[in-house]
């Protein structure tokens, strides 16, 4: 038979003090109260004994803060997403917050219903990697009074923080340099959640294609929770299109089934394609030959957003400034985009 959950109000009969007084003595202002040491000890012996779990729901309604925060991201298995919640978790922790983890899988609905649980929570603040469509869910609950900080996508006209990378000139940087290499007709596979037109990377792409005089061949694709509808569209991609002397494509997962098509289509990395892929990843620096990336400073993003939510939770609504943090990335170059300079020197 399950033990039933103790409340303080059974702690409080055992030890015929008041409720208050325990509340107190949990929420460490024992001092303040000018409760005696010898109470503070028995209270704290006899907490442990009962395994008293503290609602971490009510605590809020009571004070106001709950000590909880927020994270939601794309997928949360991801590498790039699993490092960043890493390093959010470990410094949040150092200031006595816990978080709160979801992954959105870029399904409006799944986020909405989390940005509920975050509110029934009560959480303190949050970080959100936000899909396309959250937009005025995010406002609203700006509006309410949260702290709020976005991870890896802006909107416009909303009263939020923003720590992102400079997508456009990650991508941009990564055609310019395969310009130079010799590669001309380079393809980009990306991620395009709503309008493929106002994605940065793929502005970023284009503007660099245009700048050099050369046409530009945009593939997006939605996203999928499955891998291998990935492989399936990029390998038709390929199939139809042929002709690519490079493909550069918007996301590391993509970057990933891209690797898996072009070996089901025996083509071969640099000789018949060259590649980069947005993100880096483990596998791009073991594969052989080493794909270059465009990689984006996981420590910076997560010290930066984690950072910037700690300070707006100090601070009183007359402090609290917006900040947009616009994060440099850099290109790493492995054996991937060789071909030209080796062939055609």
């Amino acid at each position: 038979m399950a033990r039933s959950k103790v409340s303080i109000s059974d702690i409080a009969k055992q030890l015929n003090i008041s409720t208050t007084t325990i509340s107190f003595i949990l929420n460490g202002k024992a001092k303040e109260k000018r409760i005696s040491d010898k109470l503070v000890a028995k209270v704290l012996k006899k907490v442990k004994e009962e395994g008293y779990i503290p609602n971490m729901v009510a605590k809020g309604l009571r004070t106001g803060k709950t000590n909880i925060i927020g994270l939601m991201v794309e997928d949360i298995s991801n590498p790039f997403f699993a490092s960043i919640a890493k390093k959010i978790e470990e410094k949040a922790h150092q200031n006595g917050y816990k978080i709160v983890y979801c992954s959105t899988e870029n399904d409006i609905k799944r986020a909405k219903e989390f940005l509920t649980m975050f509110q029934t929570l009560g959480v303190d603040g949050c970080i959100i990697a936000p899909t396309m469509g959250m937009e005025e869910d995010i406002r609203d609950l700006v509006e309410k009074g949260m702290d709020v900080v976005l991870l890896d996508r802006k909107f416009r006209n909303m009263s939020a923080d923003v720590v992102m990378v400079n997508n456009e000139e990650g991508v941009y940087n990564a055609v310019v340099h395969l310009v130079k290499e010799g590669f001309k007709k380079i393809a980009f596979i990306a991620l395009a959640l709503d309008k493929p037109e106002k994605e940065d990377r793929i502005i970023g792409y284009k503007e660099a294609m245009e700048d050099n005089g050369l046409e530009a061949y945009v593939f997006p694709l939605p996203f999928r929770v499955e891998h291998s509808e990935y492989v399936k569209e990029i390998t038709d991609i390929l199939k139809n299109h042929q002709g690519f002397d490079a493909v550069l494509f918007g996301t590391n997962y993509l970057g990933i089934s891209g690797l898996e098509a072009i070996g089901e289509l025996g083509l071969k990395i640099p000789e018949d394609l060259a590649i980069v892929s947005f993100d880096d990843h483990d596998l791009f620096r073991i594969y052989k030959p080493g794909i270059s990336a465009i990689a984006q400073p996981i420590e910076e993003i997560s010290q930066t957003a984690i950072d910037t939510l700690l300070d707006r939770l100090r601070q009183d609504d007359k402090q609290k400034v917006n900040r947009m943090v616009s994060l440099a990335t850099t290109l790493i170059l492995r054996g991937s985009t060789e071909k030209v300079a080796k062939d055609k020197s």
